[in-house]
């Protein structure tokens, strides 16, 4: 893997060459329409479904000091209410909770306050990549190739991806529930209300983003800068493919297939001695296996009762929104 030294060095090398106003121009072109990530329905809303009961202040008061002002609680009835203030008393009570950053970073409105979120949300868990590849899509946006680098170092070096999405997805679920939805009504609104496809779209952006400047590295002849490029998109794909949510699956294999088919198919792409064509394959298999599992499920999650609804719920929180799938697809 190429030095911190040696990387930060690419913005002279871009420079002088003017690959790097070209590589800026493509991802700000590539921006202006966001992508597919695939055909599978998920039968999902779009936002809190019409007329969903809100809690009140009291009902919602009442229900955070049941839950002794937990985090998640704090947050979840931000979602469920609609008023902002449960987020700042979350900030101020726990201000160290990754989860509370995330959401921050969610309900910013301006390119300042969201880059205050990633920041802190790096401070608060530096051990998982999802801020650090906040950041470096931060730092593409504003052409700081150097801070990209240093960014991308930082994520390797951390350890297990989490997205915090289906635990958010499962305690506002709850928090409808107390507002008198039954489990079905509360999961379709949890859904809506926790905006699952803002992390796998920002992330996808810099998935495409980094394939584009591994690119330029091949094409000017910088082997060790596009060898590190390829395994650092290749790692945020398998992570994202390893996520919390159907979205973020689907993301990091549309990001893995986009970045090798790009090359020979002889290619050898890990230590186990896989070629570009094998690992292509395979994510062709697991791709088809997500759509097979996502086919109807909002019909399929209503035909459940309520105790079913509910462990689908639990597994979702407690396992992520693929295992949970499985877990329906197998029920007879």
């Amino acid at each position: 893997m190429p030095s911190l030294r040696s990387l930060t060095g690419w913005l002279a090398v871009l420079a002088a060459t003017g690959a790097a106003i070209a590589f800026l121009g493509v991802g700000r072109t590539a921006r202006t329409t966001p992508p597919s990530t695939a055909s599978a329905d998920t039968s999902r809303p779009s936002a809190v479904p019409a007329r969903t009961p809100r809690l009140a202040a009291e009902q919602a008061k009442a229900y955070a000091e049941r839950k002794a002002g937990e985090a998640t609680c704090l947050l979840a009835l931000g979602r469920v209410t609609g008023d902002p203030s449960w987020l700042q008393r979350a900030l101020a009570e726990h201000p160290e909770d990754p989860r509370v950053q995330l959401e921050r970073w969610h309900q910013a409105k301006t390119p300042q306050e969201k880059a205050a979120a990633v920041a802190a949300l790096r401070s608060a868990a530096p051990d998982n990549p999802l801020g650090h590849y906040l950041a470096a899509r931060q730092a593409f946006e504003g052409g700081d190739l150097g801070a990209v680098a240093s960014l991308l170092i930082d994520a390797s070096l951390a350890k297990a991806y989490n997205s915090y999405a289906a635990e958010a997805i499962g305690e506002t679920a709850k928090a409808f529930r107390a507002a008198g939805l039954g489990e079905a009504d509360a999961l379709e609104a949890a859904l809506g209300a926790s905006d699952v496809a803002a992390v796998g779209m920002d992330l996808r952006r810099l998935g495409d983003d980094m394939g584009e400047l591994q690119h330029v590295f091949v094409e000017m002849g910088y082997w060790d800068e596009a060898d590190f490029m390829f395994e650092r998109t290749l790692a945020l794909g398998e992570q994202l493919q390893d996520g919390d949510l159907l979205i973020d699956n689907l993301v990091g294999i549309t990001l893995q297939r986009k970045l090798l088919s790009s090359f020979d198919p002889a290619t050898i792409v890990d230590l186990s001695g896989m070629t570009a064509a094998e690992r292509l394959a395979q994510l062709e298999v697991e791709s088809a296996e997500l759509g097979t599992l996502a086919a109807s499920v909002g019909e399929r999650i209503r035909a459940l009762d309520e105790a079913g609804v509910g462990e689908y719920r639990a597994i979702l929180s407690r396992d992520g929104e693929v295992a949970a799938l499985r877990w329906l697809s197998e029920r007879k």
